[in-house]
């Protein structure tokens, strides 16, 4: 019989393989096109992702309350079996109605693994007294997981040039085996005795006190939302953008292959740039970065607009990993899973507001100007987030203040 130690190194090498697996997502850079291929308008498009995030907004905390208190395994099991209902509903649907049924099962998929798998492993390693480890491991992972997005893009791209039917069917089969590896994961003990289970809704109630009391991690939270929707937004919007330049969607896939690459390095050497810059050169850096690459992608020749796509992806990877740190840093344990899930909970309230505003205004405007309406959007977004920082004196002179 395995030891509780083993167990919880199992987790870790584990939790490469259900990563990558999850992560190794054919219909990522397709599903726009294949919508709009089915009849779906940009606006209609927009809809459903606003929908999705809705789900994700509502569903985030309680998710994350539900890992915390029942278990991160049980959390990451159902999470698969939400992907494989999404995937098969994807395939079936042919109007709005049934796209946004899909979307709400991924968006379930989603909160339920986003507190829990970050949560499951940090504290294998915690109680493992390996977590000062975390920061350069999760780059690696990282690295592998953008390697495996490289690849489902590829795939993903030349399926549908065949049929879009082949990549969903190939997604429901990798999901299969994300759910396998999801219950083979061993739950780490969060306290030693802990004489009765706390309800979700007490949970959800001392989790927000504790975010009340530690804004730093309020505000790190906010930062890495703002960073993510933005690079999401213009992710999936490029699908399109780089199809009216008359790409193929193999060749659209390679440029997303070359975005998971140059977004995974930069996971994975993050901690060396975070190393240079420290907190303050991180927080001061990355926003100006992503603002002049997304006008860059909107006004730049049609040959440079892949260099600025590129770009926005490794601000993404310098960002997940960084920040994730500072914010596990932070939070106890017994919180972990819920206090993560509210970054993805700003995250949906960011798309709500960006996603569908920018389909619409692509629409009707074309993409140039919808890109420019993201920009537009996230600059004052932005600075009121690092105000807000120097306001509390959360900036020091070279970090962020632990």
């Amino acid at each position: 019989m395995k030891s509780y130690n083993e167990k919880l190194n199992k987790n870790i090498s584990l939790g490469y393989i259900y990563n990558i697996l999850i992560n190794f997502n054919i219909t990522n850079a397709i599903w726009v096109i294949y919508m709009s291929f089915k009849g779906m308008s940009l606006i209609e498009i927009g809809i459903a992702e606003g929908i999705y995030h809705i789900t994700s907004f509502t569903c985030e905390i309680p998710t994350g309350a539900l890992a915390d208190v029942y278990g991160r395994k049980s959390s990451l099991v159902l999470a698969r079996i939400s992907a494989l209902v999404s995937a098969v509903l994807m395939m079936a649907s042919k109007d709005l109605v049934g796209f946004s049924i899909a979307f709400v099962f991924s968006a379930l998929a989603n909160t339920l693994n986003s507190g829990a798998s970050d949560s499951l492993i940090y504290d294998s390693l915690k109680q493992l007294n390996r977590h000062g480890e975390f920061k350069k491991m999760f780059g690696g992972m990282l690295l592998l997981i953008e390697i495996s997005k490289a690849a489902a893009v590829v795939l993903g791209g030349i399926l549908s040039d065949k049929s879009f039917i082949y990549a969903y069917i190939a997604c429901i089969v990798i999901e299969t085996m994300a759910l396998l590896a999801a219950v083979n994961f061993s739950e780490p003990k969060i306290k030693e005795e802990k004489e009765e289970r706390v309800n979700l809704i007490q949970q959800m109630k001392d989790s927000i006190i504790i975010l009340k009391d530690r804004r730093l991690v309020l505000y790190l939270i906010m930062f890495s939302a703002l960073i993510g929707t933005v690079g999401t937004t213009v992710y999936f919007y490029c699908q399109k953008y780089f199809e009216t330049m008359g790409y193929s969607k193999t060749v659209i896939s390679i440029c997303f292959a070359l975005s998971c690459l140059i977004s995974g390095l930069s996971s994975k050497y993050a901690y060396k740039v975070e190393n240079r810059l420290k907190g303050r050169g991180i927080v001061m850096l990355l926003p100006v970065i992503n603002a002049a690459a997304i006008i860059g992608l909107a006004l730049s020749d049609k040959r440079y607009t892949v260099v600025f796509f590129l770009t926005i992806s490794v601000v993404e990877g310098l960002t997940y990993p960084i920040f994730s740190d500072y914010i596990n840093s932070l939070i106890p344990s017994e919180y972990r899973a819920t206090i993560l899930s509210m970054e993805s909970s700003f995250f949906s309230i960011f798309m709500i507001i960006i996603f569908p505003l920018v389909g619409f205004i692509s629409e009707i405007f074309g993409m140039t100007f919808g890109f420019i309406v993201a920009t537009v959007l996230y600059i004052p977004l932005m600075i009121f987030i690092m105000l807000k920082l120097k306001k509390h004196e959360m900036i020091k002179k070279d970090k962020i203040c632990y």
